[in-house]
């Protein structure tokens, strides 16, 4: 099974457990035992289950191919890129791709400038004046395209205004901002973006973080609190052609490696293998070299070798386009959606199945106590009736 079919199975398990919580509650109700715990229970788990979310996070440095990853898992089908893959600085600012029916498709833009106010990206949520709305036509994939290149608009500023807003300037030739002729520094337009999109697994409740790099990370200490930790999966990519750099160790140890004190559903993707690729060197002279990277990679991070999964997601996005099985195959996605789906989906149906039968208990527990109380207080009363009927003359 693909990683598709494998979430429509967890999609199909999780609508039949709230058909039969629907029937158990019906079932209350025409037997007159329910009552406004029960009730409340009930439709909490039921709401629990309806707003079920799957999020796997994509965290990377520029240039790793993480935009092409995501594309070459989710987006193939659309016959084109969906998000902007090109060499540099694609994604600007950390951006969830879900599908929210109450909304039409958009994305919705938050301004660099809300750091000022010090208020989190959770409760800018709950003010839609606050973001800026770029609607998204979905019956064109050049129309999405354009659209989502919005997502790495930037803005130049002066050096205080970009420290002010919670940005690192350059020193040499690290990887942060770096001052242009002018003085001025190049930072992200915007803090947040939520990309409202009907894509068959988002509408079944996955949702994609797509985290650019250190400096974003750094700079955003709700990714770090909350959204990372709280992921499902971490993708964590690196590229073949240059190895783990200073700064992806400093994500991995910092931001990654003990998030939220989890180890389980944190993968490394070695993505760009295909530069490895050499036509004067035969199939297992590249494998062995591949095979290194690997293993220097898993020493570099303390990490078992099978937790690393090398692959070439460009290759992998032109094979799915053009059916190109051969291709496929030897850019390695395969094996990396197959441990997605056999580590990722059922360790979430676990923690969910987990979280209904612990409430669940609870409202069995009630009806089987009121159930009971309603059995001995029908034998007391026929008790009764057989006393008093004894008592009349001519009816024993």
């Amino acid at each position: 099974m693909t990683l598709a079919q494998h979430f429509a199975a967890y999609s199909e398990w999780r609508a039949r457990v709230s058909e039969i919580i629907g029937k158990f509650s019906g079932w209350l109700l025409d037997h007159e035992l329910n009552d406004a715990q029960t009730d409340r229970r009930i439709a909490r788990l039921l709401e629990k289950l309806r707003e079920d979310r799957l999020q796997v996070a994509f965290v990377a440095e520029f240039s790793r191919g993480k935009s092409e990853l995501i594309n070459a898992i989710f987006f193939a089908g659309y016959g084109n890129r969906v998000l902007p893959s090109t060499a540099g600085r694609t994604t600007m600012c950390p951006t969830e791709l879900l599908f929210d029916r109450s909304k039409v498709p958009a994305i919705e833009l938050l301004p660099i400038e809300t750091r000022e106010a010090k208020t989190s990206i959770s409760e800018y949520k709950r003010f839609a004046d606050e973001w800026q709305i770029v609607p998204i036509d979905t019956t064109s994939a050049e129309a999405m395209q354009e659209a989502l290149r919005h997502v790495s608009d930037v803005i130049r500023v002066p050096p205080a205004v970009a420290e002010k807003l919670g940005f690192t300037l350059a020193d040499g030739d690290s990887e942060v901002l770096r001052r242009g002729e002018d003085g001025c520094v190049e930072i992200p337009r915007w803090r947040h973006a939520v990309i409202n999109f009907p894509h068959p697994l988002l509408e079944q409740g996955l949702v994609i973080l797509d985290t650019p790099g250190l400096n974003a990370i750094g700079t955003e200490p709700e990714l770090t609190l909350s959204l990372l930790p709280n992921a499902h999966a971490v993708l964590f990519i690196l590229a073949a052609d240059t190895g783990v750099t200073q700064s992806d160790l400093t994500v991995w140890r910092e931001h990654i490696a003990s998030a939220g004190g989890r180890s389980k559903g944190r993968i490394v993707v070695l993505n760009k293998i295909d530069t490895l690729w050499d036509e004067l060197k035969s199939a297992p002279e590249v494998d062995a070299e591949i095979c290194r990277q690997v293993d220097t990679c898993a020493w570099t991070l303390d990490l078992a070798e099978d937790q690393i999964f090398p692959v070439s997601a460009q290759k992998a996005l032109v094979a799915k386009i053009n059916g190109d099985g051969e291709l496929l195959q030897r850019s390695r996605l395969v094996e990396l959606e197959t441990a997605l789906s056999q580590e990722l989906i059922p360790a979430k149906q676990e923690i969910v199945r987990d979280g209904i039968d612990a409430e669940f208990a609870d409202c069995f527990q009630r009806t089987r106590s009121l159930l009971d109380s309603r059995l001995v207080t029908a034998r007391d009363n026929s008790g009764r009736f057989c006393t008093i009927f004894a008592s009349i003359p001519g009816c024993v």
